[in-house]
């Protein structure tokens, strides 16, 4: 799991827009607008853009593998 977050851990102060979001995720944008009206997963939006800060969808995927049922 860390392997998967270390490109993370060294930007965290990148911001992700939508489409970068969903493929780090692998989900559709339609998902990434259920998370931000769930308020799973923080944004921001500038215009009508919409960006991720890179330490939330890293926070994000660690609580889901946390929270993963295991088999």
């Amino acid at each position: 799991m860390d392997a998967l977050c270390l490109p993370l851990r060294r930007k965290q102060d990148k911001w992700l827009d939508n489409s970068e979001a969903c493929r780090l995720l692998n989900v559709s944008s339609r998902t990434m607008q259920t998370y931000r009206d769930t308020g799973k997963l923080p944004y921001s939006q500038i215009n009508s853009k919409i960006y991720y800060k890179a330490s939330d969808v890293e926070t994000f995927i660690l609580n889901q593998v946390k929270n993963t049922p295991k088999t």
